[in-house]
C-alpha cells in the first residue's frame, strides 16, 4: 500500500511539474523604426573653352574643350567629386 501512495504521489509530482512546465511562457516584442534618407544632393559645372586656328598649310582647327565637374553627397554625408573632360579637334 505504501508503494501504491509514493507511486502516485511520484506521478502527481511529476504531472505538476510537466503542467508548470508548459504554463511558463515567454513573449518577445521588437520594434524597428526606420527614418527614409535624404535623396543626395547634386552640383555639377560644366566649363566649355572653344579655340578656332588656322595652321601653316591654310586649315582651319577647331578645339573644343568640355570639363564636366559634379559633387555627389551621400545620405552618410560623404561627398565625392569627379571631373571629366572631352577634347574634340577638327580639321577643316
Amino acid at each position: 500500500m505504501i508503494k501504491t501512495w509514493l507511486v502516485a504521489a511520484a506521478v502527481i509530482a511529476v504531472t505538476i511539474g510537466g503542467a508548470q512546465a508548459q504554463m511558463s511562457s515567454s513573449t518577445t516584442t521588437s520594434t524597428q523604426t526606420t527614418n527614409p534618407l535624404p535623396a543626395p544632393s547634386t552640383a555639377t559645372t560644366v566649363d566649355t573653352t572653344n579655340q578656332r586656328t588656322t595652321d601653316a598649310y591654310g586649315n582651319v582647327i577647331d578645339r573644343s574643350r568640355t570639363t564636366t565637374t559634379g559633387t555627389v553627397v551621400s545620405p552618410l554625408g560623404d561627398a565625392t567629386t569627379t571631373k571629366k573632360t572631352v577634347d574634340t579637334i577638327t580639321t577643316h
